[in-house]
């Protein structure tokens, strides 16, 4: 008796709410919904003031308060936690982007190691991501070995030849041309 045996967490309070209960303010974003079978809290998250010990609440704010939460929570909890956030929430892209760079902004050594371990992770969750970035690799690396080949053998590539090589996104037509190079008495030639 006299403790409150559920509580609601929600952005804010909905209208229909307010039209079938009364609601009975007890604290910043807390109201005691009366009449009832029994007692409980509604707390509206979006009108929680932003202090540590509400965190667990905080976090089901929605819109402009949610972008505000995120912002000044950034600072005070762990990388994963705020990945875990910015993964679960519905915040702006803006700021989803500005935690992703701040996430990414370490510059000591123990911060720039969490990020590694924070992105092996991350790729080993996602293996289709992973194989995207190795295919993305390779393809540079093929464009790398194209130009050093043509380099070697003193073909000169016009521009319009370059942009064709920087284009080239198919890692079969780089090699094909990585062949050609080797014989061909142009860069024009290896590019057929």
């Amino acid at each position: 008796m006299g403790q409150e045996p559920l509580w609601l967490v929600a952005p804010h309070v909905p209208d229909w709410l307010r039209t079938q209960r009364a609601l009975v303010a007890i604290g910043p974003g807390c109201c005691r919904v009366e009449p009832s079978f029994f007692p409980f809290l509604w707390i509206a998250a979006n009108d929680l003031p932003l202090r540590d010990e509400l965190v667990p609440f905080l976090v089901a704010r929605s819109g402009r308060a949610l972008d505000e939460f995120a912002r000044w929570v950034a600072p005070r909890m762990s990388l994963a936690w705020l990945l875990g956030m910015v993964r679960s929430t519905a915040m702006s892209a803006t700021v989803r982007e500005e935690l992703l760079w701040w996430v990414g902004k370490a510059e000591d050594p123990e911060g720039k190691a969490r990020e590694r371990e924070i992105l092996q992770a991350l790729l080993g969750a996602n293996p289709d991501v992973q194989q995207k970035l190795v295919e993305k690799g390779r393809i540079a690396e093929a464009r790398t070995a194209l130009r050093r080949v043509l380099a070697q053998r003193q073909l000169a590539l016009r521009p319009e030849e370059d942009a064709r090589i920087e284009g080239c996104a198919e890692l079969d037509v780089l090699e094909r041309w990585i062949e050609r190079a080797v014989t061909a008495t142009t860069a024009a030639e290896a590019l057929e």
